[in-house]
């Protein structure tokens, strides 16, 4: 029975059906959502019994929309040339828009829509290039790499040395290792709680809270080009000038079966797409947000923008010189970042959003950096209390083979994996299961399926010898790993 498994699961991964990528999937861990609190104290408070929200994947993809000017959300993804992008997350439970969290003279009401409102950032680097995008202070502060190590998480891929691995890391400087504010991002979708959506539709009672089986669609300013381009931009028409943020739709659905909620953003990837949406003729591109517009029209002012920047935007803008926006309207092969999370009841003046989950290809505990779970993080982390126990860090300031935090929340650590505030031998990385793809805890089809995924797209995960190719050796090893199942 184990070698005819073996055989099956062999042929699947070495002769992997032949299709078009029309569309990505990014999936995260099931049931790996915590909060990491932000501030001052630690206790920002949230609703009774409140769970921390989970991302569970992303989709994303060039969409072709059967009637664009009357529906965007009916369609087939669409890899060719491409006029739109479709974004599709999914997250367990019920999840609402988010309200106002007392920011750009709005008032505080993060619950506005609902009990759990989603807060939080998806990045986007569509050219693949970390040094040609990123996010200047104080912005960077509530961005992917200056949070993700608060989940004791860091991301595959050269990036990961510009992980903050602490709250001393974020600093005014830009030109300071590590260089959080360089993510290579460019765009997000950004669900910041600076602005009040508006209810374009609902079903249900329409009683204006995000209930169990409804579908919304909400409208604000989602989408945007990252806010360090304002200073070279000429944009108008969006929340300040230079920015390119336009008056976005997304659509809210949760399936009361699965007990899912996706949010879904379809935008124009060109003019033409943009026209398409309008029911109009096409236009030409320009600076304004108050007619036709697209990512093709924020590239174009980017890569003309890149010749005039100076200081820091010159850093982030230096590769945009001289490109070409069709180069980068492929959104099945731009990178993803996920910083989930949610806000307080009540308003806390030290912290902003408290976070509940982060995205994707990731690994835990990975303190060395070097893309591998091995003993070696075991004796960083050692290494680490032994030099550090009783001084600098330590607030106790006592050798005890403790280093205690002395305020967790406003301060983290790498280290701390557990988010005790305390950093010790309990934060010793976990046992790994390579097999277990999907780290649900159990081997089955779906870690079968997410292996030939990754192995498809080589993505670093499915390198399961670590030499850096990806061949017949890293088939073996995984049915290898997969036949042992786990501890």
């Amino acid at each position: 029975m184990k070698i005819n498994r073996l055989l099956m699961l062999s042929a699947l991964v070495l002769s992997p059906p032949v299709l078009a990528v029309d569309s990505v999937i990014w999936t995260d861990p099931v049931g790996d959502a915590a909060l990491r609190r932000t501030d001052s104290g630690n206790d920002a408070p949230l609703p009774p019994g409140y769970t921390p929200i989970d991302l569970i994947s992303l989709e994303i993809g060039g969409w072709d929309p059967n009637a664009p000017s009357t529906d965007l959300y009916t369609g087939h993804h669409e890899s060719d040339q491409p006029d739109f992008v479709r974004i599709d997350a999914v997250f367990a439970g019920l999840v609402s828009p988010p309200g106002p969290i007392g920011i750009n003279g709005h008032p505080y009401n993060p619950y506005f829509f609902g009990d759990r409102p989603v807060m939080g950032f998806f990045e986007f680097d569509i050219d693949g290039q970390k040094n040609s995008g990123g996010e200047l202070m104080p912005i960077a502060q509530h961005r992917y790499l200056s949070n993700v190590a608060r989940f004791g998480k860091s991301p595959y891929g050269s990036i990961n040395e510009r992980v903050a691995q602490s709250h001393e890391d974020i600093d005014t400087s830009f030109h300071s290792e590590p260089q959080f504010e360089r993510s290579g991002a460019e765009f997000s979708i950004t669900m910041c709680g600076c602005f009040v959506p508006s209810i374009i539709s609902q079903d249900g009672n329409s009683d204006s809270i995000f209930d169990t089986g409804e579908t919304w669609i909400v409208e604000g300013r989602f989408f945007e080009r990252f806010q360090s381009f304002q200073p070279e931009s000429a944009f108008f028409g969006g929340s300040e000038f230079g920015l390119f943020d336009p008056l976005v739709q997304l659509l809210f659905v949760h399936d009361p079966i699965e007990d899912t909620t996706t949010m879904s953003l379809v935008f124009p990837l060109t003019n033409h797409g943009a026209a398409l949406a309008a029911g109009e003729p096409d236009q030409p591109l320009d600076l304004s947000l108050l007619n036709h517009t697209s990512l093709e029209e924020a590239l174009d002012d980017l890569i003309i923008g890149a010749d005039f920047a100076t200081g820091s935007l010159r850093t982030l803008t230096e590769e945009w010189r001289d490109q070409n926006p069709s180069d980068d309207q492929e959104p099945h092969y731009w990178g993803v970042t996920a910083l989930i999370g949610t806000a307080p009841t009540i308003q806390d003046p030290t912290a902003l959003y408290i976070w509940t989950d982060t995205g994707f290809d990731e690994l835990v505990a990975d303190y060395n950096l070097d893309e591998l779970n091995t003993a070696a993080d075991d004796q960083m982390l050692f290494d680490f209390i032994e030099n550090t126990d009783g001084i600098g860090l330590d607030s106790d300031l006592t050798v005890n083979g403790i280093i205690t935090l002395a305020d967790p929340g406003s301060e983290f650590h790498f280290f701390d994996l557990n988010n005790d505030g305390l950093i010790d031998t309990g934060d010793a990385p976990p046992t790994v299961c390579d097999a277990d793809m999907n780290a649900d805890g159990a081997l089955d089809f779906f870690d079968v399926s997410a292996f030939l995924s990754s192995f498809q797209v080589q993505d670093p995960v499915a390198d399961m010898n670590a030499d850096g190719s990806f061949d017949f050796f890293d088939v073996s090893a995984f049915l290898s790993l997969f036949a042992q199942g786990c501890p």
